[in-house]
């Protein structure tokens, strides 16, 4: 009795998940309507579970005809698969969670590294021209004429330098600035994306042992075969062991009736004959 009892509350704990995560996966599917799809959602994973447990018991019965059974057989099967098309959302989305912030991540990386781009780019063109500028006073000191020495036009070229100098170094000094600052922030982003494929490490070893060599093309489908061997053994089980339940209950009824009986015809008995 005690196994009855215990295959009864599984069955009835491994519904109520299946029921549990086909919801949340169903209300995923139709955002729009989220508080009538757990309304509607709940009532059918009740009644899938009373349906399939009263047909077992009166499925023998005069009184079912065959149309109103075929039919309530039917939508028990269409519920089933209505419960696993949620579940199967439910991890769908799990894993979608899991694996967009990787992409994000990666597209975030690529615009960090385009703009660091950019400033060294900006800072070799200060470069340049700072070299160019100091080309064309090395240029005024080797120049001689009558009335100008050399060293006074390199001074005057430097003086007229100052300005343009002045703002180079500092556009250097800011794109120096902010190249660190994205790297800082392209750091923190490269340890979070380690955290991410640590988490999906399991997941790569699983596509490996599928795929082997081109695993690294077919993630998507090795969680999508993980998720339907899941659907298969979800629900089902759950309304299987529901009726196995009902089975066991039954036949301990059925050990009980002939022991009521014999005490009842005992009790019979010993009123008609005299002591």
């Amino acid at each position: 009795m005690f196994l009855t009892y215990l295959i009864l509350i599984s069955g009835i704990s491994l519904s109520i998940i299946a029921a549990g995560y086909s919801i949340i996966g169903l209300a995923a599917l139709f955002a729009g309507a989220t508080t009538a799809i757990y309304a509607m959602g709940g009532a059918l994973e009740v009644a899938k579970l009373v349906m399939a447990s009263w047909l077992y018991n009166n499925w023998n019965s005069p009184l079912l005809p065959k149309s109103i059974k075929y039919y309530l057989t039917s939508a028990v099967v269409v519920l089933v698969f209505i419960t696993s098309i949620g579940i199967f959302g439910f991890l769908s989305k799990a894993h979608l969670d899991q694996v967009v912030p990787e992409s994000n991540n990666k597209l975030q990386v690529q615009i960090l590294d385009e703009q660091i781009e950019q400033r060294q780019k900006t800072i070799d063109r200060s470069q340049k021209q700072l070299t160019r500028m100091d080309d064309l006073i090395e240029t005024q000191s080797e120049e001689t004429s009558w009335f100008t020495s050399s060293s006074q036009k390199a001074i005057t070229e430097r003086n007229n330098q100052k300005l343009e100098r002045l703002s180079l170094e500092e556009t250097i000094d800011q794109s120096l600035n902010k190249i660190n600052e994205l790297s800082d922030k392209k750091s923190g982003i490269r340890t979070e994306q380690l955290k991410i494929e640590a988490d999906l490490g399991p997941i790569k070893y699983v596509a490996e042992f599928i795929y082997g060599d081109e695993a690294v093309n077919h993630f998507d489908e090795a969680v999508r075969i993980i998720i339907i061997i899941l659907i298969f053994v979800f629900d089902p089980v759950a309304v299987l062991m529901l009726i196995a339940a009902n089975i066991s209950i039954r036949e301990q009824r059925m050990k009980k009736e002939p022991e009521i009986l014999e005490g009842n015809a005992e009790e019979e008995i010993a009123k008609i004959l005299p002591y």
